[in-house]
């Protein structure tokens, strides 16, 4: 990943998708396997923009830019240390600049990726679960949710590296066995 391609880089993109692509819906990566006439695609368009909608989709990109701004500057600095404040206050101030004006773009795109994928039918059936009770209750837990399953994923890495390396210390403390 170039962290400056074109100053937002590759590694903020991919930040901002995340944020909305890693919902509790597992998105298969093969697209619908016929073709989908424009109306069609038009309804699920409408269908996935309401998803993001009810997802929080338009918050989220921005609290994501509001956290990735300040890390890219923070890299930007540590590369150039050298950076003068006016240089680097422009940078930044042209990062958020753009990537406000890019919302919608972003948005739009994201809603693509969603009615490939999934029927009008199936986009609503997800965004009355995402307004519902329980997906609100999701959405707010979903941060504390995903980092306590990385620290869980992480341990398990853990205690599995520590069981191999036992078992690695074990399998050579043992004698060789004798040839003739």
């Amino acid at each position: 990943m170039t962290r400056y391609n074109s100053l937002a880089g590759v590694s903020v993109r991919a930040m901002l998708y995340g944020a909305l692509l890693l919902s509790p819906i597992i998105v298969t990566p093969a697209l619908a396997a016929a073709p989908t006439a424009a109306s069609e695609m038009d309804t699920r368009m409408t269908a996935a923009v309401d998803l993001l909608d009810a997802m929080g989709g338009r918050q989220s990109v921005i609290t994501q830019i509001s956290r990735v701004i300040p890390a890219q500057m923070q890299a930007l600095q540590t590369q150039f240390p050298n950076i003068s404040l006016d240089m680097r206050n422009a940078i930044e101030r042209s990062m958020r600049d753009e990537m406000s004006k890019g919302v919608n773009q972003l948005l739009m795109q994201m809603a693509g990726a969603w009615a490939h994928r999934f029927t009008a039918k199936e986009l609503r059936e997800l965004t009355a679960f995402h307004r519902s009770a329980t997906g609100r209750k999701l959405r707010g837990q979903q941060e504390d949710l995903q980092r306590e399953i990385s620290e869980i994923g992480r341990g398990w890495g853990r205690d599995i590296g520590t069981r191999v390396q036992q078992r690695l210390k074990e399998h050579v403390s043992k004698a060789p066995a004798l040839t003739s």
